[in-house]
């Protein structure tokens, strides 16, 4: 009851009394069913959201988890579909043997990292396409002709890769005797036309091999060093921070530095490789000869905090689109970084850390001018009769610098392999754009990298090569250099 006042009026005064009155409690509860209402349909929503999202988006990414327990378990009726190449080549199939399948990767250790394995677990595009490869077109069709017409197996459906086989075996063989990795991307498409790791492994013989694999922590022999192995990029990380000085440095080529191969940075002491002097140079030429106390000196100059900026541009410490296992390239200079990692970390040092798979990305943009793509590795699946059940859509590309930019660190990026560090790269008739970068680790000679587009005029073929503590780039341009003509011979 609610206590409400009244007046009555009477002959000698006006009387105060208090008013008495229901509340009626068909309308409160009319009220709490119109709240419990709402709650129970907004949660109804979310639910509804989510189950979208996880139907039309993350299905495809739960079924084909390493978590899923379904991932191992195989209906031995089915004919697992096979695994070509860009060009029809069969480098994963499935064989009658003792009344079962058996899986067969014809080019043994070659595709081994990228199209993966089938035995104590899956690994690659054997893991990734998992459930269209034992994935039944027709299954009703199938199963009718295996019953009563003609014995045959269930069938799967085929994944096609964007790989080239001769691509491939020369980037795996390129690496034969040292640890390394090799991504060769068309720039405009994302298309991976190779991507090669060493050590590896033959997925033929996985599971007789699989404690020795697992053992080896020392070479990781598992490891796909080209999308899962973080390095320091070294000099070919300058491409990031020559963004960021022409982005906030006005008349950025009239600022010139006097090299004379070392200096000390409130008592950081800084080199240039072998120590060598440069003497005065500016972005151009100390891109050419890759100055390590130009850029250095440079960043100072504008301020450290805006190579965060061109970093974060470039999607370092941001998730990839990408249909194989990867990890992301991490840059963790922040606000109130001392002197010794803010001239580190311009230079590709530092706690910066890259995959070669981020490297041809980045390096794909300046080709690109300045639109980064979508890497891929899958590009269509098709059943057993060959009709195509799935194609893949191209991505719209993301701007992650100017086009301006892009232009001036190509032009750079060719005098490198004209008359800079990166000579060894030439190929007749052919112009080149390239970067070279020596990163220093902890143990052991430094790591070498090359990264390079061709032609630079009309990008083709983007490739990006590290050498493990090969303690010199030579090694990794020889190898981009017999990629570009085994391309361009094709």
């Amino acid at each position: 009851m609610v206590s409400r006042m009244r007046y009555i009026y009477t002959n000698r005064a006006c009387v105060q009394v208090p008013n008495l009155t229901e509340v009626n409690p068909m309308n409160e509860m009319k009220k709490n069913i119109r709240r419990v209402f709402w709650l129970y349909f907004t949660m109804f929503i979310v639910v509804v959201v989510y189950l979208a999202h996880l139907i039309l988006i993350g299905s495809g990414d739960m079924i084909n988890s390493s978590f899923n327990p379904r991932l191992n378990r195989h209906d031995a009726t089915i004919r697992r579909g096979y695994i070509f190449d860009a060009n029809g080549e069969v480098l994963a199939q499935s064989i009658p043997a003792y009344g079962q399948f058996r899986r067969v990767f014809p080019f043994g250790s070659d595709f081994a990292h990228t199209v993966g394995f089938i035995s104590v677990t899956k690994s690659g595009v054997e893991a990734r396409y998992n459930f269209n490869l034992d994935n039944i077109d027709f299954e009703v069709i199938q199963r009718i002709q295996r019953e009563f017409i003609n014995g045959e197996p269930l069938r799967g459906d085929n994944v096609h890769l964007t790989l080239e086989r001769d691509m491939q075996r020369l980037a795996a063989e390129s690496l034969q005797d040292i640890r390394g990795a090799i991504v060769a991307m068309e720039p405009s498409t994302g298309r991976i036309i190779a991507m090669a790791s060493t050590p590896g492994f033959n997925p033929n013989y996985v599971g007789q091999q699989w404690r020795d694999l697992i053992a080896d922590t020392e070479n990781s022999p598992l490891l796909n060093r080209a999308a899962q192995g973080l390095y320091p990029p070294g000099s070919v990380f300058k491409l990031v921070t020559a963004d960021a000085i022409m982005n906030h440095m006005p008349n950025y080529m009239d600022f010139y530095v006097e090299c004379h191969g070392l200096i000390m940075f409130d008592g950081v002491r800084l080199s240039c490789f072998d120590a060598r002097a440069h003497g005065r140079v500016n972005l151009s030429y100390a891109m050419k000869y890759s100055c390590n106390i130009f850029f250095a000196k440079a960043l100072v100059e504008i301020g450290y905090e805006y190579l965060l900026e061109s970093a974060e541009n470039m999607m370092f410490n941001s998730l990839l689109s990408f249909d194989l296992e990867y990890v992301r390239s991490r840059y963790s200079m922040e606000s109130g970084a001392d002197m010794w990692e803010i001239t580190r970390t311009a230079i590709g040092q530092g706690m910066t850390l890259t995959t070669p798979l981020h490297m041809a990305l980045v390096t794909s943009a300046v080709a690109n001018d300045g639109l980064m793509p979508t890497p891929h590795v899958g590009e269509r699946i098709s059943s057993y009769t060959g009709r195509t059940r799935w194609e893949q859509r191209r991505q719209s590309p993301v701007r992650v610098m100017s086009t301006e930019n892009a232009a001036e660190l190509t032009n750079m990026m060719v005098r490198v392999v004209e008359s800079g560090t990166g000579t060894l790269a030439q190929v007749p008739n052919i112009t080149v754009a390239g970067k070279t970068g020596t990163a220093q680790v902890d143990s052991g000679e430094a790591h070498g990298w090359f990264i390079c587009f061709a032609p630079a005029d009309n990008p083709e073929i983007v490739i990006v090569v590290i050498t493990e503590n090969t303690g010199n780039t030579r090694r990794a341009q020889q190898i981009v250099r017999n990629m570009l003509i085994a391309y361009f011979d094709r």
